[in-house]
């Protein structure tokens, strides 16, 4: 009797470690763990953020001036004037007007004496001018009405400024005004990459110019 229990619990012995190896062996071979659970906001837990690479594009093309962009004023009170610019724009006054920036776009005031022939001005003095810059192209000239006063308006193509880092240059599309007032004559410049439309808020700039 006392023989015959001792093979049971011994074959019952070797039946358990059996079991136990062929548990851990198939572990090992698979290679798969345990699933882990979800948080409370139904993302899976221990999973890393995406790296920059990973993240979704927004799609703003380089320059492109945002639907939802908030504007300010900027104010010069010793020449006399003021305009909107985009916020987040780089603010650069000088001593003529003010240049204003953002990647590739920009927002330029330059005031020159008051002309008693502004047609004659931009004929004989400041087209020519531009035309001595490389790259410059003269798509057209016309008059526009903003505010209620009909402007000289130039459109042409024209590069970026050289890149301080890289030295590269965009090619530009560039709408140029010409606002006389009783403190001189002011020209501005609305420059943005070729291809990207920021008609809307180069009208609200324009619109905005003030003198004081």
């Amino acid at each position: 009797m006392r023989t015959r229990r001792y093979r049971e619990h011994r074959h019952a012995w070797w039946a358990l470690v059996s079991t136990v190896a062929l548990v851990v062996a198939a572990g090992c071979t698979t290679g798969t763990t345990a699933p882990t659970l979800s948080s409370a906001s139904g993302a899976p837990t221990g999973t890393s953020s995406p790296t920059p690479s990973q993240e979704a594009d927004t799609g703003t093309t380089s320059g492109d001036v945002p639907d939802n962009a908030v504007f300010l004023t900027y104010r010069d009170p010793k020449l006399g004037y003021s305009i909107q610019y985009v916020e987040g724009w780089q603010v650069s006054p000088a001593a003529d007007g003010v240049a204003i920036r953002d990647k590739d776009s920009s927002e330029l005031v330059q005031l020159v004496a008051v002309q008693a022939d502004v047609p004659g001005f931009v004929s004989g003095t400041d087209l020519p001018a531009l035309r001595q810059q490389a790259g410059f192209h003269l798509v057209t000239r016309d008059s526009v009405t903003v505010g209620g006063r009909a402007l000289i308006h130039l459109v042409y193509d024209l590069p970026s400024p050289p890149d301080p880092v890289t030295g590269k240059q965009v090619p530009s599309a560039v709408d140029r005004y010409y606002v006389p007032g009783q403190n001189g004559l002011a020209i501005v410049s609305l420059a943005t990459p070729k291809g990207v439309d920021n008609v809307d808020a180069f009208r609200q700039m324009i619109e905005s110019f003030r003198w004081a």
